[in-house]
């Protein structure tokens, strides 16, 4: 088998430039076109990448493309992933899946109908602290799991993150979303309803910056998710997921970025962060690359990213009922 040939839709979602860096070190990938609707941000990574431009992501489609990384924003996830799956490509899409459950059926079904298989870009799985707390959890070195504390904190994004039109929300649905899946894997239960709170408290752009969740697992775990974009610019990471999982027989604590080295520069008066350890997006785009070479179900799936968006959704609908709300699950 020859090199596995990927290509990227969108450089609009900042983490599009990091995957495309893990691919690029991979021997046996080739990033064989980046297609992006700004030609100035589309041929500045088309050339970083030495590889071709198309503005229309469809002519991408029609090259002999083994997989499609989608880093649109968030509203264009939907039109992108159904024309990728009816050109029979394999598919990472960015989170948040979708921004509400009727793209995330179209999306679900459109794989479906095509035999495409599909994965939604949860790096966190691949992050080597939460592999080690998952290969605790199920040893049993914790015993049964009786709550999780989950926190995701992050800096303030701009432009269309800001726009509900392309995002479909703000903070809740940006951050919920990864902590919320790690939390169905830990657990292996879905969420059963949701109570949530959520604020435009930090910055006044009248879109949701904070906000916490109060979720109940169909198993009986009950925890909270704390989501915000509430680091200052100079704050020295992006990231900040921690967790804290109480079970029968211990506690087991999770701070995934906590791989660094911290450097204070006299001379730029700066905080900046090294980060020396396991890289999750280089995990995340190896198990892409290893769906498309064995065809095999990826660890996690479209299906895994649909859901944590749903009990996003369940915490819109909390937030603005304030009562609880259960998650509706559509698929």
């Amino acid at each position: 088998m020859g090199k596995i040939k990927i290509g990227m839709v969108s450089f609009e979602h900042m983490h599009a430039l990091s995957y495309a860096k893990a691919l690029s070190k991979m021997e046996d990938v080739e990033i064989s076109g980046v297609a992006d609707s700004d030609m100035y941000r589309g041929t500045q990574a088309a050339s970083m990448f030495n590889t071709k431009y198309y503005q229309d992501y469809r002519k991408l489609l029609e090259t002999p493309v083994d997989g499609v990384v989608i880093c649109t924003c968030n509203k264009l996830h939907m039109p992108t992933v159904i024309d990728a799956a009816k050109a029979h490509k394999y598919i990472m899409v960015e989170k948040p899946f979708a921004t509400n459950t009727k793209e995330a059926d179209a999306m679900l079904k459109a794989c479906r109908d095509n035999g495409v298989k599909m994965m939604t870009a949860f790096p966190l799985r691949f992050n080597q602290a939460v592999i080690e707390a998952k290969k605790q959890i199920d040893r049993g070195d914790i015993g049964d799991i009786l709550c999780i504390t989950g926190i995701n904190h992050g800096k303030m994004p701009s432009g269309w993150f800001l726009d509900i039109n392309k995002s479909g929300g703000g903070a809740i649905i940006d951050h919920t979303v990864h902590v919320a899946d790690l939390m169905r894997w830990f657990t292996g239960s879905e969420v059963k309803t949701v109570y949530a709170e959520t604020g435009n408290m930090l910055y006044n752009t009248g879109i949701d910056d904070c906000g916490i969740l109060n979720v109940e697992f169909e198993n009986g775990v009950f925890a909270t998710i704390d989501t915000s974009w509430a680091h200052h610019k100079n704050y020295p990471i992006w990231p900040e997921v921690y967790m804290e999982i109480i079970g029968t027989k211990g506690v087991l604590k999770v701070d995934a970025f906590k791989q660094v080295e911290r450097i204070y520069s006299e001379e730029s008066g700066e905080i900046t962060d090294d980060v020396w350890g396991s890289d999750g997006d280089e995990g995340l785009m190896r198990e892409f690359v290893n769906t498309i070479k064995t065809g095999k179900e990826p660890s996690e799936t479209g299906l895994d990213g649909a859901k944590a968006m749903w009990i996003a959704l369940a915490a819109y609908a909390s937030s603005k009922s304030h009562k609880v709300e259960k998650v509706v699950y559509g698929g």
